[in-house]
């Protein structure tokens, strides 16, 4: 006798089954490596509990503030000069029980806001530093404004502000962090903290008057 032939509705179905419970099975795997990844996360932040880390200028004062306008002959573009030494006290607070910071350069900058972009008067770099848990740690900064280029607009401010006997700065401070929690150390993040506007008396006795200006800071 003949063999029969094929049943038709068994031709060509074979792996599809197969194939589903495959895509199944990855499915579950991402689900459950999510779930896995989100609740080590929330275990850490339970443990460790991070907390913002504050920084603010307390002190400021500046000598020797001077503006140098262009010639009188200079055409519309032409730049004037600062000159002006700026002590700032910086104050980077750590309220963290778990978590210690590793600053690996640290850069401060002292801008002037009177124009688009911000006139830069004066650069410092800070020496690397580690700063343990709850820990407030004050920077003294010495920054030199030598001849700096502002704009002819911007020196007009400068001077105006100057015969107010007060000038309004920006500082901003940038570096290159590291955060530490049991011994394990984190990738590196740059971190900006940007303080506007510390403005800073020209007598000698206005640092005594000098009012803390907090900064906002960003972490990425």
């Amino acid at each position: 006798m003949p063999a029969s032939a094929p049943e038709r509705g068994n031709v060509g179905y074979g792996g599809r089954p197969q194939r589903v419970a495959v895509l199944r099975c990855i499915v579950a795997a991402v689900v459950v490596t999510v779930l896995l990844a989100g609740l080590a996360v929330l275990i850490f932040w339970l443990v460790v509990r991070p907390k913002p880390i504050d920084y603010a200028v307390t002190h400021a004062v500046v000598r020797h503030f001077n503006v140098t306008p262009p010639p009188p002959d200079a055409n519309a573009n032409a730049t004037a000069s600062v000159n002006a030494t700026f002590y700032l006290t910086f104050a980077a607070h750590n309220p963290n029980r778990r978590v210690s910071i590793l600053y690996e350069w640290v850069e401060f900058r002292v801008l002037y806001g009177g124009g688009d972009p911000a006139q830069l008067l004066a650069v410092e770099d800070a020496p690397a530093f580690r700063q343990p848990r709850r820990n407030e740690t004050a920077l003294a900064v010495r920054a030199v404004a030598r001849s700096a280029n502002v704009s002819g607009q911007a020196a007009r401010e400068l001077r105006h502000d100057a015969e107010q006997g007060e000038v309004g700065v920006d500082v901003r401070m940038r570096a290159r962090v590291q955060f530490k929690v049991a011994g394990v150390r984190t990738r590196h993040y740059d971190l900006e903290a940007f303080c506007s506007p510390v403005v800073v008396g020209l007598s000698p006795s206005a640092a005594r008057s000098f009012q803390t200006v907090p900064c906002d800071v960003a972490i990425s």
